[in-house]
């Protein structure tokens, strides 16, 4: 029996279902907690904003820890969640300080929002930011290049694993060695007919060509040594719960070395507020993956300016 749209609605509907606060409280603790940590991390942490990628305003990343970390240091780029249609790269580097100190570049992405933009044109604006980092990665020699994304972000993360970046920009597929996908939808049809889709106005079409579950298979060519983080808090909606429970099975059949992390006590929010942590467990398993160590690193950078 298919669901109707108030309950898909319902169920995809995170803010619904919070274990900490009502559903308008915690969207704004929410923006404040992203936006009070991403001011800090433009304060602390050495930070070039603003760079263009396209021709839009909100076509921009900013780039923290640049210039004090040695070129050979891990870039982790963000991209942000807000269902396609809010926030922006603005409050988006919250974590900045935290893993600039475990020694990672740290680039918070922004795009073109729906309404003024539709899931494919949102998609082409991303890729173009990967374009972007990955070239820059290349010409810094880093050690490469980790791709994190939160609820919509997360599904655009996703969807930079399958494109063949040899293609695009002459630089490997292979400078991204891994992913960190946290409470995402791999699937967007259960969203055609909900409230998230009015300002996308996405066809079924669109859904499934934008899914990451139709392009697994292009996935695994391109990530046979790349390793992945797929993760939730044990307070997400089961949609969500599911979405990230199929697709980390859908990866790990398919040879992909990819982890399933639900974490305890958060809901969909604070699992990637939390990242302002330095003792919370997905801080420590991202610095994990990127082959750093958060303790030693942070004692022997106290003195310089990411302090």
């Amino acid at each position: 029996m298919m669901a109707s749209r108030e309950e898909l609605e319902h169920a995809y509907s995170p803010s619904r279902w919070s274990h900490r606060m009502g559903s308008d409280d915690v969207i704004n603790a929410h923006i404040k907690t992203l936006t009070e940590g991403s001011n800090l991390a433009r304060e602390c942490v050495d930070c070039e904003v603003g760079f263009s990628f396209g021709l839009s305003e909100k076509e921009k990343f900013d780039v923290f820890g640049a210039k004090t970390l040695p070129g050979d240091a891990p870039i982790f780029v963000y991209i942000h969640g807000g269902y396609w249609s809010a926030l922006g790269r603005e409050m988006s580097s919250f974590m900045a300080p935290v893993l600039c100190k475990a020694g990672a570049v740290v680039v918070s992405v922004g795009y073109d929002l729906a309404p003024q933009a539709n899931m494919d044109e949102i998609v082409s604006q991303v890729k173009k930011a990967v374009s972007f980092v990955l070239t820059m990665a290349t010409r810094r020699g880093s050690s490469g290049v980790y791709l994190c994304g939160h609820s919509a972000g997360a599904h655009l993360a996703a969807l930079m694993l399958s494109q063949n970046w040899l293609e695009e920009t002459m630089v490997s597929p292979g400078m991204i060695k891994g992913a960190v996908l946290v409470c995402g939808v791999y699937d967007l049809r259960p969203l055609v007919n909900t409230y998230v889709n009015d300002p996308l106005k996405m066809t079924v079409e669109d859904a499934v060509r934008n899914s990451p579950v139709t392009h697994l298979d292009k996935i695994a060519g391109f990530s046979e040594k790349r390793r992945f983080i797929v993760a939730y808090g044990d307070h997400d909606p089961p949609e969500f719960q599911r979405q990230s429970t199929e697709f980390n099975i859908a990866l790990s059949s398919r040879g992909i070395q990819s982890t399933l992390m639900v974490i305890p006590d958060t809901d969909h929010f604070n699992v990637i507020e939390n990242l302002q942590l330095e003792d919370y467990s997905l801080s420590q398993e991202i610095v994990k993956l990127m082959n750093l160590n958060i303790g030693p690193i942070l004692d022997q950078m106290q003195s310089t300016n990411i302090s």
